[in-house]
């Protein structure tokens, strides 16, 4: 089992923070969260001081986005909403230098050479999280360069038509919802190929764990800043309560 939350914040201290506790890796999402590739460097920089790989999810499953985030040092690449065997096809060509992929060759820092031998290098997680996706999801475990798959549950939901009146946490954890996880666990399974996923609470990390999701994404910095912030605020009102008693 390996654990590691979402970077949303563009600041390298966030990084770094995260970076010193007893994690498997931070996840630096370019997709949903305020970062980008021009913020990128500073922030793999952060996390290379404590050791910690570094994941990065692009924006979009294009060649130039994976490439750009590989010589920047990425550890890995985890790419959205990937439907089809000819779309996995794409990220992983955009893994390797020729003659086993399509990467072009110009890393920017010394840790971000690798990528001339298949296997040898940084993982490539590709996000099963809609219908047509669970669909094709053996074919795209079956391709060569996958390393592994990485549900997405909430997009995976919805997809499904799992999630009623908008409760997306409900939906996550709904019989239809975990069925799907089955599906894409068995194809990982049978290809010996990772299997991760983001989680949005203990209960549902178990469920997630029992499906078979052993590389986690859980919580993120900003959930995390909230969740300390809540804690304070709970101490005050109790400590004020006492001394007015």
């Amino acid at each position: 089992m390996t654990t590691g939350p979402w970077v949303t914040f563009t600041d390298p201290h966030a990084v770094e923070a995260l970076a010193k506790l007893d994690l498997d890796y931070v996840v630096i999402d370019c997709q949903h969260g305020s970062a980008d590739l021009g913020s990128l460097l500073p922030m793999l920089r952060a996390a290379a001081l404590h050791d910690k790989p570094a994941l990065v999810r692009v924006a979009a499953n294009e060649p130039w986005q994976i490439m750009r985030a590989l010589d920047l040092g990425a550890a890995g690449v985890i790419v959205p909403m990937v439907n089809t065997a000819a779309e996995a096809e794409i990220a992983a060509s955009a893994m390797l230098y020729p003659p086993h992929g399509e990467r072009s060759f110009g890393p920017l820092r010394p840790s971000a050479g690798a990528g001339f031998v298949p296997g040898d290098g940084p993982v490539l997680l590709v996000m099963i999280e809609t219908a047509r996706g669970l669909a094709e999801v053996d074919a795209i475990a079956a391709t060569p360069g996958v390393d592994g798959l990485f549900v997405g549950p909430i997009d995976l939901a919805l997809g499904i038509g799992a999630v009623r009146d908008g409760n997306v946490l409900k939906g996550i954890s709904a019989e239809a919802t975990l069925s799907a996880v089955a599906t894409i666990a068995a194809a990982a399974r049978a290809q010996h190929k990772v299997l991760a996923g983001a989680v949005f609470s203990p209960e549902h990390a178990r469920l997630m764990t029992r499906a078979g999701v052993r590389l986690q994404v859980y919580g993120s910095d900003g959930q995390w800043l909230a969740a300390g912030a809540k804690a304070a605020r709970k101490l005050t009102d109790e400590l004020a309560a006492e001394v007015d008693a």
